[in-house]
């Protein structure tokens, strides 16, 4: 019985550790708007932050994060892409915004994450034997890891998405300039010929 107890107790351990949340988003931003958004935390719960703009003008973003009590703990103006890592200081709702105020006339398309690391529960580990502590730590630092690796892989996803996307409207904008300069050529060519013709063109008068 006390074995099935300590297997029950390993099984929460490893749910408490394995769990954490990850929210990926698209945001379309107005020129001069700005979009907020709002996660509650709890004091030493780890978050973090990744965007990276993906369509409109310079490709440029401001982001700001901000704690409970209001004061800035990371602020970035006219980036392109970036990530952030944090612990949370106290307890409560934390803020991160996205403003596209530099932006007279251009909207923006940027895609972002925030991914909370869900706290352990020391109640489910505090019966544990020593051998199943060690376990725990070991369990907790794969999980450091792999989420590290998680992070990574989201991050590198987002930035391929959004570097495929800006070389296929490349790709489609020098098409249509070849195109165009192509049509604008042909016209000259016509036209010289004409206007050759013309010049040669000998006149009778009756």
């Amino acid at each position: 019985y006390n074995e099935y107890k300590s297997y029950l107790r390993m099984r929460c351990v490893l749910f408490s550790l394995l769990l954490s949340v990850a929210s990926a988003y698209m945001l379309y931003l107005d020129a001069k708007a700005e979009e907020c958004f709002y996660e509650e935390l709890v004091q030493n719960q780890k978050a973090g932050l990744s965007f990276e703009v993906a369509e409109g003008g310079f490709l440029d973003i401001d982001v700001v994060l901000k704690d409970p009590s209001g004061s800035t703990i990371y602020a970035a103006n006219q980036e392109t892409e970036g990530r952030f890592r944090f612990s949370a200081s106290t307890s409560g709702i934390y803020t991160f915004c996205f403003s596209n105020a530099m932006s007279t006339v251009t909207p923006k398309v940027l895609k972002f994450k925030m991914i909370v690391i869900s706290p352990r529960d020391a109640a489910d580990n505090k019966d544990l034997s020593e051998d199943d502590k060690k376990i725990a730590g070991m369990i907790s630092d794969l999980r450091h890891q792999l989420r590290e690796v998680k992070e990574e892989q989201d991050y590198m996803e987002i930035r391929d998405k959004a570097h495929g996307e800006i070389n296929s409207n490349t790709n489609r904008r020098v098409v249509l300039w070849a195109f165009f300069e192509f049509c604008l050529l042909l016209t000259m060519t016509a036209g010289q010929i004409y206007y050759i013709k013309r010049f040669f063109e000998v006149r009778r008068v009756i």
